[in-house]
């Protein structure tokens, strides 16, 4: 008992303490480098923490330093390129890698049309928009409107996220990708990493679930209400395993984290969170990935697992699970660990940066 208190009481300190360093409400946007409405109620921004250099600095930097940053391209070969695969010295798998990725890309969908400074997501924070969409007509192509079951297709056995051809949603796959081979989730990129749809299938499966206990313990409710509390129960199920597993693994702390919104109900805290933009900048843990993808036997290079459509179903849940779980991820910080096949997401980063 004593124990159990003690953990709560720190980790309410903790929660309050970090949350008390985040501006509220949130400062600068890419347009305005002063407190405004617009920065405070335009989610289409990313919030920034940091204002940008003055216009009449002498120097990119401010008021000191060289007249001209240092090429780019130069800089990513100097201090980022991989020379040899440096390990994640807390023992990080590469699964680890793809929830991150899997995770994040909820609330990091970075407008191209608008720039740098937008983000297409609706939602600042954890609403799985990844898995139901960020609209509600991407929401309704994907929900099987039965049970408050999302849509899906059976292979070998087994249930997948549905083709394009049964969920017409746009999916970002190379020409050429027949519909009926592209999978049809929340996220239109997911495509790209078999590691990514790995985690969609595990999330739409858990979905499907939820929803038949729900309906055996409410037979009363209708679709609307199960599929909008079963996205509730995941909201939950998400953010514990984010703060016990996915966070304590990375914080160091002896601490154990636990997830538990009751230890804030009668303290004053915000909330509302915005993403901000250095925060989508800092996120890009591509480090992590391997020079290669390990299945089983099988060593799969970065042209076989980029869109690879079939692994997924060819291995099957589980062994992909097993193979990602047993290859170690590389070190994220400490320079020089980009694989040269990502080493251009850093190039663009520090564009955006500057």
């Amino acid at each position: 008992m004593n124990a159990t208190f003690i953990r709560e009481v720190l980790m309410r300190l903790v929660l309050t303490v970090r949350s008390n360093l985040i501006p509220s409400p949130p400062t600068y946007n890419s347009a305005h480098d002063y407190i405004s409405w617009e920065s405070f109620s335009n989610v289409s921004y990313y919030t920034r923490i940091l204002p940008s250099v003055p216009k009449d600095c002498p120097t990119p930097m401010g008021t000191k330093g060289k007249k001209q940053l240092p090429d780019v391209q130069l800089l990513a070969q100097q201090l980022l390129l991989r020379r040899e695969f440096i390990p994640a010295p807390q023992g990080t798998n590469i699964l680890f890698a793809f929830f991150a990725q899997h995770f994040t890309h909820q609330f990091f969908k970075t407008s191209g049309k608008m720039g740098p400074g937008f983000t297409k997501a609706l939602g600042h924070g954890v609403d799985l928009g990844h898995i139901y969409g960020d609209n509600l007509e991407r929401q309704y192509h994907l929900r099987l409107f039965k049970d408050g079951k999302l849509k899906y297709q059976v292979l070998d056995g087994e249930v997948y996220p549905p083709s394009v051809e049964q969920a017409s949603v746009l999916m970002r796959y190379p020409p050429g990708v027949p519909p009926e081979r592209q999978m049809a989730v929340g996220q239109e990129v997911f495509g790209l990493l078999p590691g990514l749809m790995l985690f969609s299938t595990i999330w739409l499966r858990e979905h499907n679930r939820v929803c038949d206990l729900l309906k055996e313990e409410h037979p009363t409710w209708d679709d609307e209400q199960l599929f909008q509390t079963t996205r509730l129960i995941l909201i939950g199920e998400t953010i514990k395993i984010v703060i016990e597993e996915y966070v304590q693994h990375l914080s160091g702390y002896f601490l154990q984290l636990k997830f538990d919104p009751e230890l804030l109900f009668r303290a004053q805290f915000q909330y509302r969170n915005r993403i901000a933009m250095e925060f989508n900048h800092l996120y890009h843990w591509h480090p992590l990935m391997p020079n290669s993808f390990q299945v089983g036997s099988q060593e799969y290079s970065y042209e076989q697992f980029l869109f690879n459509t079939s692994m997924l179903v060819d291995y099957g849940v589980e062994a992909l699970v097993d193979a990602f779980s047993r290859q170690r991820a590389g070190r994220i910080g400490g320079g020089r660990n980009f694989d040269y096949h990502v080493l251009h997401v850093a190039v663009d980063v520090i564009k955006e940066s500057r």
